[in-house]
């Protein structure tokens, strides 16, 4: 109830703003232009107006993010800013070229650079649900500069974290219990993986290795639907090791 509270607030805002002619304070002169050519593309004048308002919002909290810090600002959280720009792309399919594209999108591709929606978002990935459409082409291109967290329990943040770069190297962080000092550390050791198709095929789904202290764990890569349908879509590596947890592509990074 209160993400949807703050989202209608930030939709009044952006339209009183129009109303008013805030250009100056809001770009709105540059996203106009930037957007300019979606009203002739296959969506309608109302799709593509729902969608600006979305995509608007998702620019101007990106901004918000990226020059505040992460928890400093009622919008910066890297899942609201992906539910925009999810709301945005579902509502208006082009709205992904210019999110891939555009110099005015540039803010959410720096807030959203490290999880794997953003490739999603921007139509190279082209899965946006857990559905027969899905296609998993050339994800294993996508992983670096992605990160992968598991839900964080307490207040020591997440228990396990991948940061995944090109040429197969990671970087695989997990909490530590020392238990002489009884303190808990986030410890990281350098890793190496591999995404390969689990069927062989090209659309199929894929299984990610991920080597790390002389241990070899397999995740198998998916994607879970959002509660509301244009939200989104949550990606995930499943662990095949048991008790081990799942790592996610979003995560409320503020919560403890």
């Amino acid at each position: 109830m209160i993400r949807a509270l703050l989202a209608t607030s930030a939709t009044a805002l952006v339209l009183a703003l129009t109303a008013t002619g805030c250009a100056a304070d809001t770009g709105e002169d540059e996203l106009t232009q930037d957007t300019s050519a979606v009203t002739s593309s296959t969506c309608t004048s109302a799709q593509y107006n729902q969608a600006l308002v979305h995509y608007k919002n998702a620019v101007a909290w990106s901004k918000e993010r990226n020059s505040m810090g992460i928890c400093e600002w009622q919008n910066g959280y890297m899942t609201q800013i992906a539910d925009e720009a999810s709301r945005a792309v579902m509502t208006c399919g082009d709205f992904r070229k210019t999110i891939r594209t555009s110099p005015w999108a540039a803010p959410i591709r720096q807030a959203l650079s490290i999880s794997l929606n953003l490739r999603s978002f921007t139509g190279e990935l082209a899965v946006i649900r857990d559905s027969q459409f899905q296609s998993w082409k050339g994800v294993e291109t996508m992983f670096a500069g992605t990160s992968f967290w598991a839900f964080a329990q307490g207040v020591y943040g997440p228990p396990v974290r991948i940061d995944f770069a090109a040429n197969g190297v990671a970087t695989y962080g997990k909490l530590v219990h020392d238990p002489v000092t009884d303190d808990i550390s986030f410890v990281q050791e350098a890793a190496t993986y591999t995404v390969q198709s689990i069927d062989g095929s090209v659309n199929g789904k894929r299984v990610v290795r991920v080597t790390h202290g002389g241990e070899v764990e397999e995740y198998d890569l998916g994607v879970q639907n959002p509660y509301e349908y244009k939200d989104a879509p949550l990606f995930f590596l499943k662990s095949r090791t048991e008790n081990s947890p799942t790592l996610y592509s979003l995560y409320s990074e503020c919560d403890a």
